[in-house]
């Protein structure tokens, strides 16, 4: 694209016009300023080439000479010119993905990969200011400049800073470097951006533009996995290093400490898009994190911990639709039911208060089911991140119970699969596991109603739903996890009556359709939203209430109507929307379903 014909505005000399008149002592402000306005609009175009790098190498020449431990009086235009290199390495990166850039931040980029090193050298020196806002405006700048390196140089960077993490007295820096590896492993090309709304995402009209060839505008998941190597030949001793950390756990460690355990789950969140090779070893080491969790641990660490471990059983997106369970998420599942079983682990968890004193809601965002009924008036004023943890361990809890009845079942059909006849060995396994599961439900059930008010008869099945009624994604989980539990333990869960309602899950269906006002439009939002696996949830119900139709029945005894009428309601606004081409994606295995249950209905089996 050839260039735009216009009076392009010249920086003003940077001793000048720049923070006073002493060149090579002070940053040049105004320079900086005019930079940065220009980058909001995405182009440099209308700024001299000379000008710009002269004013990049006055700053970095200015801020080489002077002590980290004394941004003193450059601390405001320090802060001016980490921001306006950040913004600069973010514009870039999203151009580069897209495969258009500007032409005057390509020349830029260009010119100033011959002074990288210089760069890097001041970043790294701003991360270990005592000043935590430095410190954090240089690690922004890092981590924007790290996804566009390649190749050795973005190796020895990532090196640096996992050198930081293991080895550096200076807890900010340490803090600020976690992050800066966090926001590459979670970093991806969104179509949607803060900075761009509508048509204003991209350059001006009069801004001159270069392609790029498909090699150049890839990159980023090269510097990913460059994080995920670097950081695996140091987990072990980083591992280490947490686990001092959270026993010496004080208010200077938190940020720390939080940072690395958000780092630890993005690493093994599906949401990171890394391979399951690039994410096997940060399996190792969960089990160092156990011993720590005691009842005079912080609440913000139960509640990181708890975070990860949930990530890790991520049973609703991921271990639920596994036929073969991986052995990490398993070994973490054994331990949690050993903790739980044999360790008082419940007894420690820091959600104080009492079974009089507060409801059972919890950090109440995004929901779409309301309190239900039967929860209006328990409003309690105990601390909101106490029920935050008590609702995470819980979870975490059903979702180690749900994987270990999965993985006895696969593990007990692949042995019979290879012999003749005969389940005994299923059998064997799966009375073990109910004794030990049975014990686990009893004590979970024990300390939800000792810190929350639900009646003392009420079923884990019924208080689940309303423990979680304001969270959709726990709630939904939980009602896969509390289904897969009761068809994994098959008959012989029938034979237990105490564990049989503790797990019904037409008790908790029943509660969830109460929970949601019979709204059929709630379950029609669920289904097409992706924010839940209501899908799963619903497709393996309506197929459970096919193959026990006459049990569901009975259940429902006089609601069977009104939960039937919801059903179909349900049914004729997925045709409507499917006759007009709306739903966004094939719906057919649950209209088959619901017609099936109709017509059991119709046909007066019950």
């Amino acid at each position: 694209m050839a260039e735009p014909q216009h009076k392009r505005a010249k920086l003003p000399p940077s001793g000048e016009g720049g923070a006073g008149g002493r060149p090579g002592r002070l940053l040049p402000r105004r320079d900086l300023e005019i930079i940065h306005a220009r980058l909001t609009h995405k182009c440099l175009c209308s700024l001299q080439l000379p000008d710009i790098l002269h004013t990049l190498a006055v700053c970095n020449e200015c801020l080489a000479s002077q002590p980290a431990t004394r941004p003193g009086p450059l601390r405001e235009e320090t802060l001016l010119y980490t921001g306006m290199l950040t913004l600069f390495f973010e514009v870039s990166l999203r151009q580069q993905s897209r495969g258009v850039l500007c032409a005057r931040i390509s020349q830029v980029a260009a010119a100033g990969a011959d002074n990288e090193a210089a760069v890097l050298d001041v970043l790294f020196t701003l991360l270990a200011s005592p000043d935590a806002y430095v410190s954090y405006s240089s690690a922004r700048a890092l981590s924007a400049l790290l996804l566009m390196l390649r190749g050795r140089a973005g190796e020895v960077v990532l090196e640096r800073l996992v050198d930081n993490l293991a080895t550096s007295p200076r807890l900010v820096e340490v803090g600020h470097s976690v992050e800066v590896v966090r926001r590459v492993i979670e970093w991806k090309d969104l179509d949607d951006h803060p900075l761009e709304v509508g048509d204003e995402g991209g350059p001006p009209p009069e801004c001159s533009l270069v392609r790029l060839a498909p090699a150049e505008a890839q990159g980023a998941n090269e510097v990913k996995h460059l994080a995920t190597c670097t950081l695996e030949r140091r987990w072990f001793a980083l591992v280490g290093r947490l686990t001092q950390l959270v026993n010496d756990f004080s208010a200077e460690r938190e940020h720390v400490v939080v940072s690395f355990l958000a780092l630890w789950e993005s690493l093994i969140s599906v949401k990171a898009n890394l391979s399951v090779t690039d994410t096997k070893e940060f399996y190792s080491g969960l089990e160092r994190l156990m011993a720590p969790l005691t009842r005079h641990t912080a609440a913000v660490v139960w509640r990181k911990v708890l975070d990860l471990y949930n990530e890790v059983l991520c049973y609703g997106s991921t271990l639920a639709l596994q036929d073969v369970l991986a052995e990490e998420p398993c070994n973490l599942a054994h331990l949690l039911i050993r903790a739980v079983k044999d360790r008082r682990f419940l007894e420690c968890v820091p959600c104080g208060g009492t079974g009089s004193g507060s409801g059972p809601g919890g950090e109440g965002a995004g929901s779409v089911a309301g309190p239900g009924p039967s929860s209006q008036g328990m409003g309690g004023d105990r601390d909101p991140g106490d029920r935050t943890v008590l609702h995470k361990v819980v979870l975490v809890v059903l979702k180690a119970i749900a994987v270990t009845v999965k993985e006895t079942r696969c593990d007990s059909s692949s042995e019979n699969s290879s012999r003749s006849g005969g389940s005994g060995s299923e059998d064997v396994d799966m009375a073990i596991i109910e004794r030990s599961l049975r014990e686990v439900v009893r004590k979970v059930d024990d300390f939800v109603k000792a810190k929350l008010p639900f009646h003392p008869e009420a079923p884990m099945a019924e208080w689940m739903v309303r423990l979680f009624a304001d969270q959709d994604d726990w709630l939904v989980e939980s009602m896969v996890c509390g289904l897969d539990i009761f068809t994994g333990l098959g008959i012989r869960i029938r034979q237990q009556p105490e564990l049989h309602a503790c797990v019904n899950p037409h008790t908790t269906f029943l509660v969830f359709l109460e929970t949601i006002y019979l709204e059929h439009d709630v379950l029609l939002d669920l289904l097409v939203s992706n924010e839940t696996c209501f899908l799963l949830y619903l497709l393996r119900y309506l197929k459970f209430i096919r193959r026990n139709w006459h049990e569901f029945a009975s259940h429902c005894g006089r609601r069977l109507e009104e939960v039937m009428t919801v059903l179909i309601r349900l049914r004729f606004a997925i045709d409507r929307l499917v006759s007009k081409n709306l739903f966004p994606y094939n719906i057919t295995p649950i209209l088959k379903l619901l017609q099936k249950c109709e017509e059991l209905y119709e046909d007066g089996e019950h």
